[in-house]
């Protein structure tokens, strides 16, 4: 009997700790409208969507910080973190696992200098490929870029903020960003009508939720596709979104 008391003593207790321990989620600090930090709180829609879906629908106590985005990365890989919301790159999925149900879904865009020398030109480009005579822009942590303008052209900068300055100097022709989240930095920044937004789509990508492989919570990724089919389906995903326009 003292040997079972013993052992349901031990297994409660790594219970509760567990039900104590919030699920920490990791972002990119300087990445709005999806992710930002003000105040020392985390906003944005990630954040919002986050909170609705997994802490008030699926009861787990979640805690949200932000970082720079290499950062964030690294800490889901080494286990540091429990997750994060991005695109699913191969690079992630050897240390995370993926939501099969979209956060939301994005279109990657050119932005270059408005009447810069070679904007004319970049006009004209419909492909990832047709790049390769332009000198490029990009952040560092970016996967999505990491990955798909391999063999380019691209200088990196330590935070997106930089981006806008180095292109109105001419310094690159291009970036290739979220669109959404490059018209609404421009903006923050003051560059509007100085950057411009190009016409094509070069590609699109999902953002989803992704639990480190080592996390004690990376068996609630089902009921997390559930919640936010949900929230598409009710048009909770819809208002987040909204409030960010």
């Amino acid at each position: 009997m003292r040997i079972w008391v013993i052992v349901l003593t031990l297994v409660l207790g790594a219970t509760l700790a567990h039900a104590e321990r919030p699920m920490m989620f990791v972002y990119f600090e300087n990445y709005a409208p999806y992710s930002w930090q003000e105040n020392n709180q985390m906003r944005g829609i990630l954040i919002d969507v986050v909170n609705e879906a997994v802490h008030k629908r699926m009861g787990v106590p979640v805690a949200q910080q932000g970082y720079p985005w290499a950062r964030a990365q690294l800490l889901v890989e080494k286990g540091a973190a429990d997750a994060f919301v991005t695109v699913p790159t191969p690079e992630r999925k050897a240390y995370a696992q993926f939501g099969q149900e979209p956060v939301l879904r994005t279109d990657f865009k050119i932005f270059a200098k408005a009447g810069g020398s070679r904007t004319r030109e970049l006009e004209k480009v419909s492909s990832i490929p047709e790049l390769k005579p332009f000198k490029l822009t990009d952040y560092l942590g970016n996967g999505w870029s990491k990955e798909n303008l391999k063999g380019l052209n691209v200088h990196w900068l330590a935070a997106m903020d930089y981006i806008f300055p180095y292109l109105y100097e001419e310094r690159a022709d291009a970036t290739v960003q979220v669109a959404s989240v490059c018209r609404y930095n421009i903006k923050k920044t003051g560059y509007q009508n100085r950057i411009v937004e190009l016409p094509n789509v070069l590609s699109s990508a999902p953002f989803s939720l992704g639990i480190g492989r080592n996390s004690t919570y990376s068996h609630i990724l089902p009921q997390v596709d559930q919640t936010i089919r949900q929230m598409r389906g009710d048009g909770t995903l819809q208002q987040i979104y909204d409030k960010y326009k």
